[in-house]
């Protein structure tokens, strides 16, 4: 998406808002932000499945795209989401939460995001000389494993 969202960010017209994502409306959800479901909670099974199965599914993927006004520009650039499926005796549970990596306890901490990732250029902070700022270019990417 960032090489698809200079095309979107065109003056409005006629008082109304360009969406970053406008053409795109089928991929918005895979950029929307998802809340954690610290507890397990129930989930409904259609059909049944079998008995002998039984353990944990877990799945990872991007799931905060914002750190107070700022946004991710790319879709790899999102917050760690695990999410687990617990199947057990023919039922299902859910439960999520974001990877506790180093990028999102800082990015969580000041309430903006700090540090660059594959698609985002993180902004240095302006308490940073001039040089300090420069540098902060060329520091590495952060540890969130969602690539």
């Amino acid at each position: 998406l960032c090489c698809v969202q200079s095309q979107f960010m065109a003056e409005p017209t006629n008082n109304t808002k360009i969406n970053i994502l406008s053409g795109l409306e089928s991929i918005a959800s895979l950029l929307s932000t998802a809340e954690e479901t610290p507890e397990p909670i129930s989930t409904t099974v259609q059909g049944s499945i079998p008995t002998w199965i039984n353990g944990n599914f877990l799945r990872n993927g991007p799931g905060k795209f914002e750190f107070g006004n700022t946004h991710y520009n790319h879709w790899f650039d999102g917050m760690a989401l695990l999410h687990q499926f617990k199947i057990q005796k023919g039922q299902v549970t859910y439960m999520s939460r974001f990877l506790q990596s180093d990028a999102y306890k800082k990015n969580s901490e000041v309430d903006r995001i700090v540090m660059s990732e594959f698609g985002t250029l993180a902004m240095p902070d302006p308490c940073k000389n001039f040089f300090q700022r420069f540098l902060s270019r060329f520091e590495m990417m952060g540890d969130n494993s969602t690539e």
